[in-house]
């Protein structure tokens, strides 16, 4: 990721004392091109199983439970550095703060979890039940918690009936479910929510609504503008996600990795 590839050239030349420009590295033996590579998907292997007419058969089923609600979605690994507890406690301070909401808006949050997370689940769960308890009733409940994964057709259907997702890692790389969530928003294209340090906000070219995962406030004003967001700058927000998940397959990924490799090698070989 370009956030990758500064904080390498800033490093390198603190820590040896090089040179160091913003395509690489100058060193005794000649400059060394550090590249920037965005790992993505294949978004029309995602589009066939999106396609498929079990999914159109559950996306029906979520639009007709969840109709006159807004529908937050959210899939992460329960670790520390997913923000899955800073999520919901800007989820808790956008329902707080914007009551008008608090009856018809839910967030499906599935949790991938492990046995050497037990503490943060229980930390999470805590935040989990006092939503739950403020804003719920016998015919509403704010948070839908899974805690393993479920099948990829529900997953999708999910994405695809989302009004927006919300990802608030700490740190993390290319999240990839990003990716699947705009290919399956082709109908909606509904606003994404996203970490400013993950590694694909630098790729999206603000078409992603970025936050400080540290920032509960934030999140939560996130969660509303998501909400309230007209079509046309949904539309063009979408636009903007969808052109780079695009770009940025999984084989121009693989094309270009391997072409910059030929290149310094055929530059090598000529000196």
């Amino acid at each position: 990721t370009f956030s990758y590839k500064r904080h390498l050239i800033q490093t390198a030349k603190r820590v040896l004392g090089v040179t160091g420009s913003p395509s690489g590295l100058t060193l005794d033996r000649g400059h060394v091109v550090v590249g920037q590579y965005a790992m993505g998907l294949d978004p029309v292997g995602v589009e066939g199983k999106w396609s498929n007419a079990t999914v159109g058969e559950l996306i029906e089923f979520l639009n007709e439970k969840y109709s006159g609600k807004y529908l937050l979605v959210g899939r992460d690994k329960l670790d520390h550095v997913k923000g899955v507890r800073q999520k919901l406690l800007g989820y808790e301070c956008f329902l707080e703060a914007n009551p008008e909401f608090a009856g018809k808006t839910v967030l499906t949050q599935i949790a991938l979890t492990t046995a050497e997370h037990n503490e943060l689940q229980v930390q999470v769960m805590d935040v989990v039940n006092r939503i739950n308890s403020k804003f719920g009733n016998i015919e509403h409940q704010p948070v839908v918690f899974f805690h393993k994964d479920i099948p990829y057709s529900q997953y999708l259907a999910l994405l695809s009936a989302a009004d927006a997702m919300v990802i608030t890692s700490l740190r993390d790389g290319m999240n990839l479910t990003s990716h699947e969530y705009v290919i399956c928003q082709r109908e909606k294209k509904s606003p994404l929510v996203l970490s400013e340090f993950v590694g694909t906000y630098g790729s999206f070219n603000g078409g992603a609504l970025g936050v400080n995962p540290m920032d509960t406030r934030a999140i939560a004003q996130a969660i509303k503008d998501a909400l309230v967001m007209s079509d046309e700058e949904k539309l063009a927000r979408w636009n903007l996600l969808h052109r780079q998940v695009l770009t940025n397959s999984a084989s121009s990924f693989v094309s270009s990795f391997i072409s910059d490799i030929e290149s310094a090698h055929a530059e090598a070989e000529r000196h």
